[in-house]
């Protein structure tokens, strides 16, 4: 359990240090959320604080309790509601009855409808003052996987891009690194975060890389790695082909290529085309079908990092819930491939944020499709 190395002032202070605090937990409690709490006595100083450090583990709120002990009139502060069933671990909301705070004050509610509300409603009918939503967008964007595949039983969905100014994000063949390091630094922040890499065949044959997560710390998750290979082109010696991959395919895969990637530890997940209006669509993968099965898993969340025919297909298929668009200040023209192409719908970008990365620029948002005319 961490140490705080300074004191905060006010709630939001303490509140934004959760919020950091739950980050730790990135990639490692899966299927549960990141959350972050800090235990405050009367004097507003900070007595203690955690996270939630490991699916299975302890929750941010009990490893605080457990170690601090009581904490008469203190005030705890956690970046998502305490649970208050039984789960993987006991619930919350009784240790936090017994340790003698006054107050609790929380980033959001939890999303999941056996908890939704209900531990509030416990603890202000014993007496003590409970606050929600201090800054609450950043809490509910720390759970956004969380929220959708409690709610959906479907994992959330993050496409990345690389481009140029025109729209181009590399040729045929030829690859290499359009962004700056500070993007590329940020995209191994993403893999850390998400539970699944997904690319495309193509991506594979190309550039075979082994969609790890580098990063400088000692506690590195690495995504499962999942390629979308409808015919199953994927060379059995490809450098993502492990015991942690997954292969997607139609049933009408070769029989000898499923066997030959089976060989590499590599799982054969096969699922139905996708169709439009009655017709099946050739060799498209139907992604409502993948993101079902992944999520059936217990996979909350995706990174794409595909090439121009998956983002398109994904765009077709309504599938992407969030765009992290990381732009290069160059111009490449025609001979450089577009990021979609045939798209079906208009992506909208719902509260864009701007984000200044050296001489490139990271534009994120969630996604809202439009029917193109």
């Amino acid at each position: 359990m961490a140490r705080a190395t300074k004191t905060a002032h006010t709630p939001l202070d303490f509140m934004q240090r959760a919020i950091q605090l739950a980050r730790r937990g990135a990639g490692f409690v899966q299927s549960n959320p990141m959350v972050g709490s800090i235990l405050v006595n009367r004097q507003g100083k900070i007595v203690a604080e955690s996270y939630h450090a490991r699916f299975g583990g302890p929750h941010a709120e009990r490893r605080i309790l457990e170690r601090a002990g009581r904490c008469l009139g203190g005030t705890l502060y956690v970046t998502l509601e305490p649970c208050g069933h039984t789960g993987k671990t006991p619930p919350c909301l009784d240790l936090i009855l017994k340790s003698g705070v006054k107050k609790v004050v929380i980033g959001t509610l939890d999303p999941n409808p056996i908890t939704h509300g209900k531990s509030v409603r416990a603890l202000r009918r014993a007496g003590l003052t409970v606050d929600v939503g201090i800054a609450q967008a950043d809490c509910d964007y720390l759970i956004r996987a969380f929220r959708k595949w409690i709610t959906t039983q479907q994992p959330f969905v993050l496409a990345k891009v690389g481009m140029s100014l025109d729209g181009k994000i590399t040729s045929a063949g030829a690859y290499h690194y359009i962004t700056n390091q500070l993007a590329l630094q940020r995209v191994h922040q993403l893999r850390q975060e998400m539970d699944i890499i997904m690319v495309g065949a193509n991506t594979i044959i190309q550039d075979n890389p082994r969609l790890n997560t580098r990063l400088a710390q000692t506690r590195l998750h690495h995504p499962i790695k999942v390629i979308l290979d409808s015919r199953l082109r994927t060379p059995p010696h490809s450098k993502a082909l492990d015991e942690r991959s997954i292969v997607v395919c139609l049933d009408s895969a070769p029989y000898y290529r499923k066997q030959a990637l089976a060989k590499t530890g590599a799982e054969i997940l096969i699922v139905p085309p996708n169709r439009q209006r009655g017709k099946m669509l050739f060799e498209q993968l139907n992604l409502s079908v993948v993101l079902a099965e992944l999520g059936a898993r217990g996979y909350t969340s995706i990174l794409v990092e595909g090439g121009s025919y998956v983002f398109t297909t994904f765009i077709n298929q309504q599938a992407i819930d969030e765009f992290y668009i990381f732009l290069a200040p160059r111009l490449f023209g025609a001979a450089r491939l577009p990021i979609t192409y045939a798209l079906q719908y208009d992506v909208n970008f719902s509260h864009p944020v701007f984000e200044q990365l050296g001489d490139n620029m990271l534009i994120r948002g969630y996604v809202s499709y439009h029917k193109t005319r």
